[in-house]
């Protein structure tokens, strides 16, 4: 145990801080919209960061979701997911589709072309985390990857009642 400002803290402490910067620091410079440009300019799509954010997302859900879930996964309102949607529904790189069950509701879709776009911006960004982390060795990806994907459920499952995904 240590003694800080704010009383005695443990080792295991200091280690969630350290967790807590990394992960801040991660969010931070992954999401800043200069990245998100970066793996735009790499992947030669010609798309604004929030349509990468509603592509991914589509893509990451299996290609087809609600708008009302996708404000809520890019964190903004349903006016500015639907800016965006008509920008992607000008550029052709989604659909919007009659939900088969409740034909009021409509459910947004992956063309062919967003599609295409998203494996582009996915396939740019694992080699920019392969550049980024060219000189660890496998078995500490692969362990990396493994635990961070375990805080991503921990963090799911603990706290995020309404989240997307």
């Amino acid at each position: 145990m240590t003694e800080q400002a704010g009383g005695t803290h443990s080792r295991g402490d200091e280690d969630l801080r350290l967790v807590l910067d990394s992960f801040g620091l991660i969010l931070g410079r992954w999401t800043a919209v200069g990245m998100q440009d970066l793996i735009l300019a790499r992947a030669r799509v010609d798309v604004d960061p929030a349509m990468m954010t509603i592509l991914l997302e589509l893509d990451r859900v299996g290609g087809t979701a609600r708008p009302s879930h996708l404000a809520q996964h890019a964190h903004t309102s349903k006016s500015n997911v639907s800016k965006v949607l008509a920008r992607l529904l000008a550029d052709g790189l989604v659909d919007r589709v009659t939900e088969p069950d409740d034909l009021r509701a409509i459910s947004i879709t992956l063309t062919p072309a967003g599609r295409w776009a998203a494996d582009r911006i996915n396939e740019t960004s694992v080699a920019m985390l392969t550049e980024m982390m060219g000189n660890w060795p496998q078995n500490e990806i692969h362990q990396f990857a493994g635990l961070l994907n375990r805080f991503a459920q921990s963090l799911r499952s603990s706290f995020l009642l309404n989240d997307p995904g």
